[in-house]
């Protein structure tokens, strides 16, 4: 029997990085990349959306776009109240979305942040076939035979849902501009889910902090699991790097 997925807390250095899962995934979106920050001594946080990582798709499309912004600004909460003071905010696809919007609205708290194939600007999506694929294969792997008709019984749940998401990522993109700390984007080439070129209309927002635009050519979607996530976790390690820590390696200055 498959894992249930769950939180993932990876406690290391005094640097925090919060790590946001996508629509109808969980923190095994983000798990290599949580390992590998872990690896340089960074303390990690990837939060499991309420809903998410059961074995029933109706357990997403009963909660509220509303609720995960909830979720997003309570693991913002729970590594302050971990002593984690200095925080870096980034997400995958629908995480991304609400890491743009923490940082658009509270960048006070971070120290920067960013998304990996995020629909920030508006654009055309995929979501919700790839979200009715997700339910077909989640249902018959409980044993459940779905026939057309109970496929197209869930379509307008996604379609709902999705508005309210989208309306999370207009909430977003009309505060990019207020974004004060450095940001990082990830795009993939041959992203299925959404149309990539809308990373270039978020940047063109920017212009009121430094930024980093990384295209990856040969990558889907799920950036986080690519055939060029090598390249991506360094370019990610690289960006933090570059943030004004106080803390250098998890020691304190003097």
């Amino acid at each position: 029997m498959a894992q249930v997925p769950e939180s993932l807390f990876l406690p290391k250095g005094k640097r925090a990085v919060l790590l946001l899962h996508a629509y109808s995934g969980s923190p095994n979106d983000v798990r290599m990349l949580a390992r590998f920050l872990e690896n340089l001594n960074y303390t990690v946080y990837a939060p499991l959306y309420t809903g998410h990582g059961t074995a029933d798709p109706l357990d997403i499309l009963n909660v509220t776009a509303e609720k995960w912004w909830q979720d997003s600004q309570q693991a913002v909460r729970f590594l302050q109240e971990k002593g984690y003071d200095e925080i870096a905010v980034l997400g995958l696809s629908m995480g991304g979305i609400y890491a743009t919007r923490l940082l658009g609205e509270k960048s006070e708290k971070f120290i920067g942040g960013g998304f990996f194939c995020s629909p920030i600007a508006p654009v055309k999506t995929r979501v919700t076939e790839n979200f009715l694929l997700y339910t077909k294969k989640v249902l018959e792997r409980n044993g459940e035979q779905v026939d057309e008709e109970k496929l197209a019984s869930y379509r307008p749940l996604v379609d709902q849902q999705l508005r309210a998401i989208e309306e999370q990522a207009e909430f977003a993109y009309e505060k990019v501009g207020k974004i004060s700390v450095p940001f990082f984007m990830a795009q993939a080439g041959r992203d299925q889910m959404i149309e990539a070129t809308g990373v270039f209309e978020t940047a063109a927002r920017l212009e009121q902090t430094a930024f980093t635009l990384k295209w990856y050519p040969t990558s889907g979607h799920v950036i986080t699991v690519g055939s060029e996530r090598r390249q991506f976790e360094q370019d990610v390690a690289d960006f933090l790097a570059t943030l004004g820590w106080r803390e250098d390696n998890g020691e304190k200055n003097n």
